[in-house]
């Protein structure tokens, strides 16, 4: 039997669990805003289905959910952020005005995560460039060992949201970056983003296992660096798509099975 919730309701409830799960009060309002946008875009794997696991890794210590991210201005238009084993969407939020003011002043700007728990989609950083005025890529990257030694940061989900003047912004995404067009460009922006060393971090291991220590990375660029009608964007049926999802979950709430929320409840 399923029980039909609103938006706000599965925020609200997303955001209970949490803190009592021992998330800070600021860092459960972000990231229950993430699972709300994820079932607002129908990704049902990123809304309420992740927080079963991610209680479990709360308190277990695999994500620190009192964590204060620490943003650092590495160059005239980098920035980065040790989100200090919590999740991914405080520490973009960290960033995210610096990178907007770094970005129209010097016409394009980074932002770098890292040491980050994977709790928001590419999708939603990319997307509030667009809001902003600015062309925007966001990518998640995941951990990936190698044969030598070591790791390294490997793209896993990655988007591209265009400004769109008075509409909404026209979002391309790509949950298979690895074989993707962006591939190359992805690499290369992958290759730049620190594993870190520090002592609560790599050298961390809990009964479930160590820290996800994901990455994320943040371009926003200005339209008029482009040289083209960047902010003149085509339409895409996918985008459209997108959107036509978001307008009905918005009026029409979701249907939510009794059995997650019983499993939610009891984690």
């Amino acid at each position: 039997m399923n029980e039909r919730l609103s938006l706000t309701d599965i925020e609200t409830f997303a955001r209970d669990v949490l803190i009592r799960a021992g998330t800070s009060d600021a860092n459960a309002a972000i990231v229950a805003r993430s699972i709300r946008l994820a079932e607002r875009d129908g990704l049902r794997g990123a809304g309420l289905a992740v927080l079963p696991d991610v209680v479990e890794h709360l308190r277990s210590g695999r994500v620190n959910g009192k964590a204060v991210p620490q943003l650092t201005r590495t160059g005239p238009a980098a920035l980065s952020v040790d989100a200090d084993g919590g999740f991914a969407c405080p520490a973009i939020e960290a960033g995210h005005a610096q990178l907007l003011q770094a970005a129209r002043g010097n016409g394009i700007a980074i932002l770098t995560i890292r040491d980050a728990y994977p709790m928001t989609l590419p999708t939603h950083p990319a997307e509030n460039c667009a809001m902003a005025g600015l062309v925007g890529l966001c990518m998640a990257t995941m951990r990936v060992p190698q044969a030598g030694g070591g790791d390294i940061a490997a793209p896993r989900q990655m988007a591209l949201a265009l400004p769109n003047g008075d509409g909404p912004p026209t979002i391309l995404q790509d949950r298979a970056a690895e074989g993707s067009g962006f591939a190359a460009l992805v690499r290369v922006l992958a290759a730049g983003i620190e594993m870190p060393h520090s002592e609560s971090g790599p050298d961390f291991e809990g009964p479930l296992g160590g820290r996800f220590q994901s990455g994320h990375c943040l371009l926003a660029i200005a339209p008029e660096t482009l040289h083209s009608v960047a902010g003149q964007t085509r339409p895409d049926p996918a985008a459209d798509a997108l959107h036509d999802t978001r307008r009905r979950i918005e009026a029409q709430g979701i249907e939510v099975p009794a059995d997650l929320l019983q499993q939610i409840i009891t984690a």
